[in-house]
């Protein structure tokens, strides 16, 4: 058959170093201290070379031209410290290299392509670069021994004092002149300002020098290097055109033992790059593609990337449509493969989306440095066998790894975390299920030989052994989903290509699963109920361990703090106690949403409510939880932002403190990840119910913690004035999640009160303090909207409450709307929710038999003073004047009160955008709390005229609330 297109092995040469060392490529893992102090010659030595070989990925041009910007402009602003946490693998020291040419022969990097991307990054601000006479100082730790000499650094023994020496390259007076001085922040920001130009400070592999230093010969000197770590972070911020680059990778990327002693300068550092600097990664899962294209090829351009997708598209049969590429799912089938193929090519896009979405879930793989080894490998093999005239894929897939070439780049790659039981386990089933090293045995290649006997031509060299190899990669570590191995789609399509039958697939893939003559390693994952697809993997034995190490490692953040808000919520529910309500706010899950609509089920009449915060956004005690006290300040109706509440003072906060939030995260992951293990195994397999027992334990753990974890909350309080009160359980028998506590908390201090034990003398104190007589109603309101009101758990206790202020000593009593006293025999006759019932003191009965009406007591703070009018938005103006003093009630001691004429005025304004209306009507809210003798202040008179343009249904509700309280409303017909 006549290819449709030219073949990519013809289009696109190997570099030079794949060819001539047989597919492996020399210093793939670049070091710094290689390309900066060996005679031993590199390639990436060179500037060009490496600006060649390397992708200009958007991360990477982006970090280094913020190093660049820091270093070559005068720009102010900006951080001077950058930590590398990435894992293994992940491009840091490549990134150094980087840094150092940047740095060293600024006139060399900067004329490449990546230096000229870099270049304009850097001065987009307006400022040009100018990176002449800059210094670097590398300090490569992991080519430091502790206490020891070298020949890059003279006599320095220590960070500190190699830092000196390569400052003032080897300048023996300078060295000397500073090093007196100690590893103090001042005395190091002198010696930066010293050399007089830009200072570029690159610290790479620093764990490899604590592992050093935890040494018990060497653990001496720890702190003395803590100490300078410590300073020289501090410092290179007070200095300009410094930048300093710490390589260290972060605790949960890097599954490598450490001595705690160790672990101790981890933390120490990463506590000052917290302080101080930012963290970041210089490739990205999706950069994959680009990197690895650029490091195994040369560039070449014109490539039939159409040609090859047009072809694939337009093969497809209705067999291969309907039974392979429409269940692969998204991005899997043949829709978008162009776009696809353009960034893979010549790799298959299901092979690039392997290694992106599952084999670099797992912390143990090195992402780029194992990819370019397996694919370099693979590539040259496949260019040898076209140049010899042997068959060789049009694209290179999952099943077109050459095991017997590729087989020790995978297994060493970290995707089985160095597991040497597991990688033996691997090695023995690619020999006997696969191929064999020498690649002349193996069941795949018999059963290949087996399918050519019998007729069956799928279009290709070895249908069954490319199917093999996909199987196996595909089985190497749990996928997404904790999904093991593969689909049948998944399979077929690694045989794929135009001219393959569909039947000859289907017929080499019945075979590799047939139970006489299939592979020996096979196991068969049958859905239940027939429900899903099945799937199939190569299986080698593991322990209980094993399972969950792998699953632990393929956790998502995303998922471990689903589960961490879900549980903190369920656990709220089932505790609620004397609150009415629990209310669980989430993250909200688009950015920029505004306050109001976060926080829009919270505010609700005559319930006390326990609001429940998503740890994911609101956290206390990290160092930056500014953000959380303000927003639960703006909840809570507190400062300039507060939003518009009624019932804060019913409403109290529940938080969690951020370093336990943390623990907790760590324990969640236990539990996804057994439950991961669990949906591996078979119902009857024995490890399942072993997994399942470690699973009750680690989800019991999750609740306990999560428990300790919401230590903090927060009410209204009223002292001088309304503000928001932090309290925190020290106990860790206490939590914010559970009702009871809080409330117990509360009670303590007298801002909440238990069932029954309100109290009416208690009722006739806070009642004291008003300035006024309240309503049944007004009062039952002050529990759930005055903060100098406890917290009832029920509308009896106030009832009760009431009751008992009508006897004893200074009793009140209920009137009616005429001012007739009631007779009240029991709490339940008392409607607590009535306007026209009010709770007054007694008349006192003098020696002349005439009642009098107590006043309230000289000095009496007024809780509800007139609220201080103001524009709305700028939506009208307010007018006032001063009004002579009118005459005072109660005791003559008691000023009389001033009062003021105020009068707004709105002119004829149109409120046909929904923005214009929606601020007219915050205004007249506004004018409402006012007014509302449940929450406004002393106002004596009310003159409301308000004109209205709208259809008759859009007032219809105004007009029957204007009957009911017998006052004027008319309507009258427009001529427009």
């Amino acid at each position: 058959m006549t290819s449709l297109y030219p073949h990519w092995a013809d289009l696109l040469p190997l570099r030079s170093e794949i060819t001539d060392a047989d597919g492996q490529i020399a210093d793939l893992q670049m070091s710094l201290y290689s390309a900066v102090y060996t005679d031993r010659y590199v390639p990436y030595a060179d500037p060009g070379y490496y600006a060649e070989i390397t992708e200009p990925t958007p991360r990477l041009v982006q970090f280094m031209s913020t190093v660049a910007r820091r270093l070559g402009t005068r720009v102010r602003g900006g951080k001077a410290l950058f930590h590398l946490d990435q894992g293994m693998g992940g491009g840091k020291s490549h990134a150094l290299v980087g840094l150092y040419h940047l740095a060293n022969t600024p006139e060399v990097f900067l004329t490449t392509e990546l230096g000229r991307q870099v270049k304009a990054e850097a001065e987009q601000r307006g400022a040009s670069l100018d990176l002449g006479a800059a210094r670097v100082v590398v300090l490569s730790a992991d080519n430091m021994t502790p206490g020891a000499t070298s020949p890059e650094f003279g006599p320095a023994t220590t960070l500190y004092e190699r830092f000196l020496w390569s400052l003032f390259k080897g300048d023996r007076a300078m060295y000397a002149q500073h090093l007196a001085e100690g590893a103090n922040k001042a005395a190091l920001a002198r010696a930066l300002e010293a050399v007089g130009g830009p200072v570029l400070v690159l610290l790479d592999e620093l764990m490899q020098y604590a592992l050093a230093l935890a040494d018990e010969r060497h653990l001496g000197s720890m702190p003395g290097e803590k100490f300078f770590l410590d300073s020289l972070m501090d410092a290179v911020d007070e200095v300009d055109r410094v930048a300093f680059v710490i390589v260290m990778i972060r605790s949960d990327r890097d599954d490598r033992g450490y001595p705690a002693e160790a672990e101790s300068l981890r933390t120490f550092v990463t506590s000052g790059i917290e302080r101080n600097g930012i963290s970041d990664s210089v490739t990205e899962p999706q950069d994959f593609s680009a990197i690895i294209r650029r490091r195994v090829f040369k560039p070449a351009g014109n490539l039939p990337v159409p040609a090859v997708a047009a072809a694939w598209q337009s093969s497809t049969g209705q067999a291969w449509a309907e039974q392979v590429f429409g269940r692969l799912g998204a991005r899997r089938g043949l829709t978008g493969l162009e776009d696809r193929l353009a960034a893979s090519y010549p790799f298959s896009p299901d092979l690039m989306a392997l290694v992106r979405d599952d084999w670099s879930r797992h912390a143990g793989f090195q992402r780029v440095r194992s990819t370019v080894e397996i694919f370099s490998a693979t590539a040259f093999y496949w260019k040898r066998e076209r140049d010899a005239g042997r068959w060789a894929p049009d694209l290179i897939g999952v099943g077109d790894l050459p095991l017997h070439v590729a087989i020790e780049n995978i297994l060493s790659s970290g995707l089985l975390h160095g597991n040497e039981r597991v990688i033996q386990g691997y090695r023995q089933v690619a020999a006997t299920d696969v191929t064999t090293k020498d690649g002349a045995q193996g069941r795949a290649r018999a059963l290949d030989e087996l399918l050519t006997e019998r007729g069956v031509d799928a279009g290709q060299a070895a249908p069954a052994l490319r199917m093999a190899t996909a199987l196996f990669c595909y089985s190497l570590v749990p996928r997404a989903q904790a999904k093991r191995g593969a689909t049948k789609p998944e399979l077929l399509a690694a045989v794929y290509a135009p001219g393959v039958e569909f039947h000859a697939a289907e017929e080499v893939f019945n075979t590799l699963i047939s139970d006489d003559e299939g592979l020996g390693a096979l196991d068969v994952t049958d859905t239940a109920m027939g429900r899903g697809t099945t799937r199939y993997h190569l299986a080698v034995a593991q322990t209980l361990r094993m399972f969950y190490k792998q699953a632990k490692n393929a956790i998502e953040p995303a998922d471990r703090d689903t589960y961490l808000w879900e549980r903190a919520k369920a656990i709220a529910r089932v505790h609620q106690g004397p609150f009415d309500q629990v209310i669980p706010v989430a993250a909200p899950d688009a950015a920029g949403r505004s306050l109001s609509l976060v926080f829009s089920d919270v505010d609700q009449n005559s319930k006390t409510r326990l609001v429940i915060l998503d740890p994911r956004r609101w956290t206390l005690h990290n160092g930056r939880d500014t953000p959380t006290r303000a927003e639960v300040a703006v909840l809570l109706g507190v400062g300039e932002q507060a939003l518009p509440v009624d019932n804060a003072a019913s409403c109290v906060i529940a938080c969690v403190n951020t370093q336990r939030r943390d623990a907790v995260r760590k324990r969640i992951v236990e539990v996804l990840a057994w439950r991961a293990v669990i949906a591996q195994f078979d119902p009857e397999d024995d490890k399942r119910a072993d997994a399942q027992a470690e699973l009750r334990t680690a989800t019991q753990r999750v609740d306990e913690d999560l428990q300790k974890a919401f230590q903090h909350f927060a009410h209204l309080t009223r002292t001088d004035q309304i503000e928001v009160d932090w309290q925190r359980f020290d106990d860790d028998t206490k939590t914010a999640l559970k009702g009871g506590h809080v409330w117990d908390a509360l009670a303590n201090f007298s801002r909440a009160v238990y069932p029954g034990k309100l109290s009416g003398t208690y009722l006739k104190t806070l009642l004291n303090k008003i300035a006024r007589d309240l309503t049944l109603k007004e009062i039952g309101q002050q529990f759930y909207k005055n903060p100098a009101f406890p917290l009832v758990p029920s509308v009896d206790d106030i009832r009760r409450a009431v009751y008992q202020t009508l006897s004893g000593p200074e009793p009140y009593q209920v009137i009616d709307g005429e001012g007739t006293a009631q007779h009240i025999s029991s709490a339940d006759e008392l409607s607590i929710g009535s306007m026209e019932l009010r709770l007054r003191k007694a008349p006192v009965i003098p020696a002349d038999g005439t009642p009098r009406t107590p006043a309230h007591p000289a000095g009496a703070p007024n809780r509800h003073p007139v609220p201080a009018l103001r524009p709305a938005h700028g939506t009208g103006a307010i007018h006032g004047k001063l009004l002579p003093a009118g005459p005072g009630e109660g005791d003559e001691a008691t000023p009389a009160p001033e009062y003021r004429n105020y009068r707004l005025e709105i002119p004829n304004r149109s409120v046909v955008s929904h923005e214009a209306r929606r601020t007219i009507a915050n205004l007249l809210q506004e004018v409402l709390d006012v007014v509302d003798p449940e929450v406004g202040g002393d106002i004596q008179l009310l003159d409301l005229q308000l004109s209205l343009t709208a259809v008759p249904d859009a007032v219809e509700k105004i007009e029957q609330s204007a009957e009911a309280a017998e006052v004027s409303w008319y309507g009258e017909e427009l001529d427009f």
